[in-house]
């Protein structure tokens, strides 16, 4: 599990790094487009990293309710 966590940083601060670099509005237009496309790419990677997480919460949770029931 660690070792996703720390992929899920890696690319948030990717994804900031790229959302950074945009801001300033510096950048030609051709490498403007290139980071916006790999900005998409690690937001999926971190929404499906984010809903595996949660799903994997939910499991936990439902496990200790149904123990405490018993």
């Amino acid at each position: 599990m660690a070792k996703k966590s720390s992929e899920f940083e890696k690319n948030l601060q990717k994804l900031q790094n790229i959302v950074e670099q945009l801001e300033e509005g510096d950048l030609p237009l051709e490498k403007g487009v290139d980071l916006f496309k790999q900005g998409l790419s690690l937001v999926h990677s971190c929404r499906q990293q984010l809903k595996k997480a949660k799903h994997e919460v939910s499991v936990i949770i439902q496990k200790t309710e149904t123990e405490e029931k018993e």
